[in-house]
């Protein structure tokens, strides 16, 4: 059988995690000393208290070669083959560990994918994946489907400021946004694996009315979650506001992990999703 490998932040909860029978290999983030791995040793609620708290930026960093082999080695163990999709090379090393062990214990049973995405729109595509392979595709064929829904994964957000972006040097084009932004929030979006400006708006009211309009003008769409880093109230009005455009998609509410939330600060909102 084929087997699904993500890793954390894809954000998928432990019960997805186990309904799908996907392998998820956390990233880390350090405070200090101290090592976390994202959404397993820290819950949101207690990271964003501490960032809040912390007058030092905590840093990231990917899996180790060494924590895929291990990953993948149990899996092979029992016979299985493996797909592995993972957050935007162009973001972060994690592609490139997981390439990295496939090479090194896979013995071509395994394939790599760099989705260019991160949160649930890579999530989506790991659950289609393990979909796929639960109704008995082989391993090129799941590997070629997640491929084909690289260009159909979208993430939009707005942040509340792009200081954490900046700090932590993953703002891509979205530097020329900075500057004395006046309650001005910077609306950004992965394009082709890198953060991206697409607006900026006054204020919280606007700024979640432009993901709205940015949404609906990108037609039709398979698959929508809302994520969000400690704002699940501004969350669920904007799964109320755009819930009766899209009868029949399960909106889900996704809190980031500690690993998005370093770059994106506290209140940081926007739609994840897949177009049909």
């Amino acid at each position: 059988m084929v087997r699904i490998v993500t890793d954390s932040t894809a954000d998928l909860t432990p019960e997805q995690q186990r309904a799908a029978g996907i392998t998820v290999v956390p990233l880390n983030v350090h405070f200090g000393d101290e090592v976390f791995r994202d959404h397993v040793d820290l819950s949101a609620d207690e990271f964003f208290r501490r960032l809040k708290a912390s007058s030092q930026l905590p840093r990231t960093s990917q899996p180790s070669v060494g924590a895929f082999e291990e990953a993948y080695r149990k899996l092979l163990a029992g016979g299985d083959e493996i797909v592995s999709v993972h957050l935007s090379s162009k973001v972060s090393g994690t592609y490139n560990s997981a390439l990295m062990a496939a090479q090194s214990v896979g013995d071509g049973k395994i394939d790599v994918v760099d989705s260019l995405s991160t949160s649930m729109a890579l999530g989506f595509m790991a659950l289609e994946g393990a979909k796929l392979a639960k109704a008995g595709r082989d391993r090129q064929a799941v590997a070629e489907c997640l491929q084909g829904l690289v260009p159909k994964a979208r993430v939009i957000c707005v942040v509340d400021t792009l200081t954490y972006l900046e700090r932590g040097g993953r703002i891509g084009k979205a530097r020329a946004l900075l500057g004395s932004l006046l309650n001005v929030k910077p609306i950004l979006q992965l394009k082709d694996g890198e953060v991206v400006p697409v607006g900026r708006a006054r204020g919280r009211p606007q700024s979640l009315s432009r993901l709205v309009e940015l949404l609906q003008r990108d037609g039709k769409v398979g698959q929508l979650a809302i994520m969000h880093g400690a704002a699940r109230t501004d969350a669920e009005q904007l799964r109320e506001r755009v819930a009766s455009r899209y009868p029949g998609v399960d909106i889900q509410l996704t809190e980031i992990g500690a690993v998005l939330g370093t770059h994106t600060g506290p209140g940081v909102i926007g739609f994840t999703y897949l177009v049909a």
